[in-house]
């Protein structure tokens, strides 16, 4: 009897050790971390910002993976269906994340039940351009042109059930009525738009300004609730269109269910140190992203409020799951 408490008083202490252990280990192999869209648009150009100088803080590389489709469910599902060790990460528009709950009838993940957050790492803009063939020019332009000709004019955006998507149906309900063409990612949404595919894109302000600098693109407001610094002339939809408004799209890191909690201090902190070093916050800020390393609880409080948010202005204009 003796010794058999002796053995379990060696096991106990052996796995006391370890948790601690582990801890001191991670990560000790490269970490890969999912884009839940294809290359180009604005989630994959700051993941791999993010990515580069991530891996030199965690001593491990960074591998980004592209998995795009079903308007960021399918690389979503992989990071949730993955062990929770550390080692597959989800960089993703929390916005999408929230709203696919509403708008997806066989969504395969709950963002609230399947992942662990880490941080929110950047706040982003969105914007409404025109193709220049249009002759659209100003925001009382597309309105009074869309109210005389309703759906005549189309409009991209990154996929069905993506927060552009639903800007989009928020301007129907104000009476604006678009046609929507989805693409699989903001990168072939942002093409459609610059080769006059479509009529109209609506995107994030990111990856449109040079666009719209050079003159490929015409800006026609902002959808977010103000005006943004790079754009100072541009105002914002609902200086024009009384009562509309959406909030900002918001970009975190996720990580299975079940992620250890020293392994979400120690990828929050890095994360951190990532977003703030000299060689990533002047690249992600000329990209006119918002940076603002969250602790991992304000991204459950964000969550929240995203559900109240969005399911308010989902359920007033009538959208139902697809």
């Amino acid at each position: 009897m003796t010794s058999l408490i002796r053995l379990a008083a060696s096991l106990l202490f052996t796995v006391t050790l370890s948790a601690p252990a582990f801890a001191q280990s991670y990560p000790d192999k490269p970490v890969r971390l999912i884009v839940p869209y294809p290359p180009g648009g604005t989630t994959d150009v700051a993941a791999r910002v993010l990515g580069n100088r991530l891996g030199l803080v965690l001593g491990q590389s960074v591998v980004i993976e592209n998995r795009g489709g079903a308007t960021g469910a399918i690389g979503a599902e992989a990071v949730a269906r993955s062990k929770p060790d550390g080692y597959t990460l989800l960089y993703t528009p929390g916005t999408d994340m929230v709203l696919r709950h509403f708008l997806m009838k066989n969504n395969p993940v709950d963002v609230v039940k399947d992942f662990t957050p880490i941080t929110i790492a950047v706040l982003s803009s969105s914007i409404i351009v025109a193709h220049p063939g249009t002759g659209i020019n100003s925001a009382q332009q597309l309105i009074e042109y869309a109210k005389r000709s309703p759906g005549k004019l189309t409009y991209s955006t990154p996929g069905p059930g993506s927060n552009f998507h639903l800007a989009g149906e928020l301007l129907k309900m104000h009476g604006v009525v678009l046609t929507h063409v989805p693409y699989k990612g903001g990168g072939p949404a942002l093409q459609a738009a610059l080769s006059g595919e479509t009529s109209l894109s609506l995107a994030d302000f990111t990856g449109i300004v040079p666009y719209v600098k050079d003159g490929r693109l015409k800006a026609i407001a902002v959808i977010d609730p103000k005006r943004q610094p790079a754009l100072p002339e541009l105002p914002a939809m609902g200086e024009i269109l009384q009562g509309y408004s959406m909030p900002q799209t918001w970009f975190a890191f996720f990580g299975p269910a079940g992620l250890p909690q020293n392994i979400v201090s120690r990828l929050n902190a890095d994360i951190a140190r990532t977003l703030n070093s000299p060689d990533v916050r002047p690249r992600l800020e000329e990209r006119n992203l918002t940076i603002v390393a969250s602790a991992p609880e304000e991204v459950t409080k964000t969550i929240k409020a995203s559900f109240d948010i969005y399911g308010k202005v989902i359920k007033a204009a009538g959208i139902r799951p697809e």
